[in-house]
């Protein structure tokens, strides 16, 4: 019987080292901060004002509201955050869309989007991710569950 030298068998069991500890990198809980939903719904009374700081400065995101995250066909889908004065961009995003909020002035940041009939595929629950980034693209990412119906 012909047996394989040592060195294949040690490489092929480094390759599926390697393999493994890809795979549990790739599937491992998303970077950022989960968010209640229920908090996300309820409107700060008063508002809050945008946290000045300086450009370099790590980006903060302080107050997120949305007037729903259970989302129906046919619904106006509104938001609105406060972030630190540095953010330069408020993204939206899910593995189906994406999709930046509009700047009010610096670290206030809505949107305002219509939701349209939907396929089934997309009617589901989601992780949406809300990132704020400076202008050096360092970010802060609170993860919401949110569902479309």
């Amino acid at each position: 019987m012909r047996t394989k030298p040592p060195c294949v068998t040690v490489a092929r069991c480094l390759w599926i080292a390697l393999a493994f500890a890809v795979a549990s990198a790739c599937s491992g809980r998303p970077a950022g901060r989960l968010v209640d939903p229920a908090s996300v719904v309820k409107s700060p009374v008063p508002w809050p004002t945008a946290a000045i700081a300086p450009p370099r400065a790590r980006p903060r995101i302080l107050v997120l509201w949305m007037n729903e995250t259970k989302i129906a066909n046919g619904s106006d889908w509104r938001g609105r955050a406060i972030t630190s004065t540095n953010v330069a961009s408020l993204e939206l995003r899910t593995e189906s869309f994406s999709f930046v909020a509009q700047s009010h002035g610096f670290g206030d940041f809505r949107f305002d989007q219509r939701v349209l009939d939907m396929i089934p595929f997309y009617k589901r629950h989601f992780l949406l991710h809300v990132v704020a980034r400076n202008a050096a693209g360092d970010k802060d990412e609170w993860l919401v569950p949110i569902e479309f119906r």
